[in-house]
C-alpha cells in the first residue's frame, strides 16, 4: 500500500538524485530514507532507481512514478485546500432572494463589498417577494434575503442594511404632478395602488400607517406584485402610490414622484436569514454585511 509520506520522500530523492542530500533536505538520516525507498520498490515490484556508489539515476519506472506521484499529490493538496476553504466559507454557493426595489437603492457599495469579501463563492440572485423569501428561507431554498421585513416571522432573523424615505407617485397628468412636495391628505380621495399584504406585509402596513397618520384611511383599489408594477399602474392613471424615493433612478414613464411634507415615512430594508442554516458561506456573508455575531 502506497503511503503519502513515502511518495513525498521519493519525490525529494528524485529531485536530488543523492541519498545524502535528500536526507539532509528532509531532516532525517540516510538509513530511514533508504529503507522507505526499498519498501516502496518492493510494494510496486519495480526498481525505481539505478544506483551505485557514484550515481543515482531514475529508471523508466521511476520517471513514470515521478509524474504520477506529483499529479496525485498536487490533486490531494488541492482537495485538502478546497475542503478547508469550504469549512471557512471561502468557497461554495450562496442563494440570495431580493425584492426589485433593492436594485435601485444606494446599497451598491454594500453589495460590492459583500461580493468582494466572499471571493470565490458562487452567488445566485433571484427576484422574489418578501413572502416568497420568508417561505424559501424556512424551506432552505435560499440562504439570504433582501427585503422590507419589519419583525421577521418565526425563527428568522433580520438586520437592517438600508433606510429609504417614501415619496408619492402620481400620474404625470395629475394637476399636482408639477409640484415638488405635497401634503398627503390632499390626495385622500385618490385610489391607491399597492402590493398585497400577504406578499409584502411591512410595506403594506407602512403605506397604511402613513396615510392614517396623515388623517385618512387609503382607498386601495389596485394591487401589483412588485413595486415597478405598482408605479406602472400609476403611470397608466389607475391611482397613486407610496414608494421608496430611490425609484427615481428607474425609468418611470408617465409618473411623477413628489416628496411628502412633514416627518418622512421611512422604509427599512434588511438582510434576512434562518439561524438554523449553519452554512459557513452564509456566516461569512453575514459578517461582511455587518451583522453582529452571537
Amino acid at each position: 500500500m502506497l503511503e503519502l509520506r513515502t511518495l513525498r520522500l521519493f519525490l525529494v530523492l528524485a529531485e536530488e538524485l543523492h541519498f545524502g542530500r535528500a536526507a539532509q533536505r528532509l531532516l532525517i538520516s540516510q538509513p530511514p530514507l533508504t529503507k522507505h525507498i526499498q519498501q516502496l520498490e518492493e510494494d510496486l515490484g519495480v526498481l525505481l532507481f539505478d544506483r551505485n556508489r557514484r550515481t543515482v539515476r531514475l529508471t523508466p519506472a521511476g520517471s513514470a512514478l515521478v509524474r504520477e506521484a506529483r499529479r496525485m499529490l498536487n490533486q490531494l493538496d488541492a482537495t485538502v485546500e478546497a475542503v478547508r476553504k469550504a469549512e471557512h466559507g471561502e468557497t461554495g454557493h450562496l442563494r440570495i432572494g431580493f425584492v426589485a426595489a433593492v436594485l435601485y437603492m444606494n446599497i451598491e457599495r454594500i453589495v460590492q463589498k459583500f461580493e468582494h469579501d466572499i471571493g470565490e463563492i458562487d452567488i445566485t440572485w433571484e427576484e422574489t417577494s418578501t413572502a416568497e423569501q420568508v417561505d424559501a428561507l424556512q424551506r432552505d431554498r435560499i440562504d439570504l434575503g433582501f427585503a422590507q421585513i419589519g419583525t421577521p416571522p418565526g425563527e428568522l432573523r433580520a438586520h437592517v442594511i438600508h433606510k429609504e424615505r417614501l415619496v408619492v407617485a402620481l400620474p404625470a397628468s395629475h394637476p399636482f404632478a408639477k409640484r415638488k412636495r405635497i401634503d398627503l391628505v390632499r390626495l385622500a380621495e385618490m385610489p391607491f395602488v399597492t402590493i398585497p399584504r400577504d406578499s409584502a406585509p411591512a410595506y403594506f402596513d407602512l403605506v397604511t400607517s402613513t396615510c392614517v397618520q396623515a388623517g385618512f384611511s387609503p382607498h386601495i383599489r389596485h394591487y401589483a406584485k412588485h413595486l415597478l408594477s405598482v408605479v406602472s399602474l400609476v403611470g397608466l392613471g389607475r391611482g397613486i402610490a407610496l414608494v421608496p424615493a430611490t425609484l427615481a433612478k428607474a425609468s418611470l414613464p408617465g409618473v411623477a414622484l413628489l416628496d411628502l411634507t412633514g416627518e418622512p415615512a421611512i422604509a427599512e430594508y434588511s438582510a434576512i436569514w434562518n439561524p438554523d442554516n449553519s452554512s459557513p458561506v452564509l456566516q461569512r456573508a453575514l459578517r461582511s454585511l455587518g451583522v453582529p455575531q452571537a
